[in-house]
């Protein structure tokens, strides 16, 4: 009788402990919610900070990912602030957007080289005014395996473009992330509405991310994002109850 107690008491505490420990893989490998990092590169914050009431009517949290800082005037430094008060990530695109594969591979420099002129020198005076960024895009979404490796030792994530059809390249989980691949959404990619409202809804049906990509926002400029595709991301964003993210939240 006694060893049936035991056996019994024993058979418990084993039930308990998986009981315990499923519910403690639950909470870590808990899922954030399906939503979008939308992100913007170059260093157009004229334009951007325009733009600034309608992100912020739509909770939108941007990413901008900024390259020739060097040539900010103090008016422009200014409104990057700005930018950054409203919630938004301020992100780094390099020094002066070189092709870094051909900076090394054709113009004959070292990562090295590369590192210091494109990244290093665009960083220390990004500091010195109060932006610390901590993502990073490629400009012309040229890279390498090297070059991810190499930038890994100054950012959490580093994104380049996704220049195919495939877009379950651009649909990403919601954390620990380190190469993403962003979707462009300007008029230069050709895509229509229809296709980037489908990887939105891959994005809520996997409660996944979308990451996508524009550069200015309503110019006549073919590297813009039109007005109406906005709406209508932000009209599914709001309507799906989809998350906006920025880069650095989903790469920790």
């Amino acid at each position: 009788m006694a060893k049936k107690v035991v056996r019994a008491f024993c058979t418990l505490l084993v039930i308990i402990g998986l009981f315990s420990g499923c519910k403690k893989f639950e909470k870590q490998g808990h899922l954030k919610e399906p939503g979008i990092v939308l992100t913007f590169d170059d260093n157009k914050v004229d334009n951007w900070v325009d733009y600034l009431p309608l992100l912020d009517s739509a909770g939108v949290k941007a990413t901008f990912y900024i390259c020739k800082y060097n040539r900010f005037t103090s008016e422009q430094k200014n409104k990057l602030s700005i930018i950054q008060s409203h919630g938004h990530e301020i992100a780094f695109h390099t020094t002066n957007h070189y092709n870094m594969e051909d900076y090394v591979y054709k113009q004959k420099h070292t990562i090295d080289e590369l590192m210091r002129c494109e990244v290093e020198a665009g960083l220390k005076m990004m500091n010195r005014d109060g932006f610390y960024p901590t993502t990073f895009a490629y400009p012309y979404g040229a890279h390498n395996g090297v070059f991810d490796k190499t930038l890994m030792r100054y950012f959490k994530s580093v994104r380049a473009l996704n220049g195919t059809q495939d877009f379950s390249k651009s649909i990403v989980p919601t954390q620990n992330n380190d190469v993403l691949y962003g979707l462009g959404i300007d008029k230069s990619s050709k895509r229509s509405d229809a296709d980037v409202i489908s990887v939105l809804q891959s994005a809520k049906n996997n409660n996944t991310c979308a990451v996508f990509v524009a550069h200015e926002i309503n110019t006549a400029n073919k590297y813009s994002v039109t007005l109406e595709r906005l709406l209508k991301i932000f009209s599914f964003v709001k309507a799906n109850n989809l998350k906006y993210y920025t880069a650095s939240q989903i790469s920790d």
